[in-house]
């Protein structure tokens, strides 16, 4: 890459589906009427953050599960849509819309392979 930057932070947060739904964004489908308080006040204090830095990109490493073909990097320059969680259809379904920097995408892929790691660049718009 041409450029180089820096890095703001780094944020490390669990992932259970109830906390997606505690306040009720209006994106999402199921209503919720509870949550972990003290966690989504956490959650809303890394957002406020992130808002108040402005960065100019986001990259989000998500190690929820081990997988056959190692890191995915999306590589799709936008993507919008309905997510629908195999395990939880019911509670984890929320609209989505995003932008992928593709460039900065294969540059981490290019980064990951020479630490001989196992990646994947994923061109489903609909993965």
């Amino acid at each position: 890459m041409a450029e180089s930057g820096t890095i703001l932070a780094g944020f490390l947060a669990p992932h259970p589906p109830h906390l997606v739904y505690g306040e009720n964004p209006a994106r999402n489908q199921p209503r919720s009427t509870g949550g972990w308080e003290m966690l989504r006040w956490a959650y809303e204090r890394c957002r406020a953050k992130i808002k108040a830095w402005k960065p100019d990109v986001i990259l989000v490493h998500s190690p929820h599960w081990m997988t056959i073909v190692g890191h995915h990097f999306l590589r799709v320059p936008h993507l919008q849509g309905i997510s629908v969680d195999p395990i939880f259809p019911h509670i984890f379904r929320y609209r989505y819309e995003m932008d992928v920097d593709v460039e900065l995408a294969d540059a981490c892929y290019e980064e990951t392979r020479k630490e001989g790691l196992i990646a994947k660049k994923m061109t489903n718009p609909h993965f």
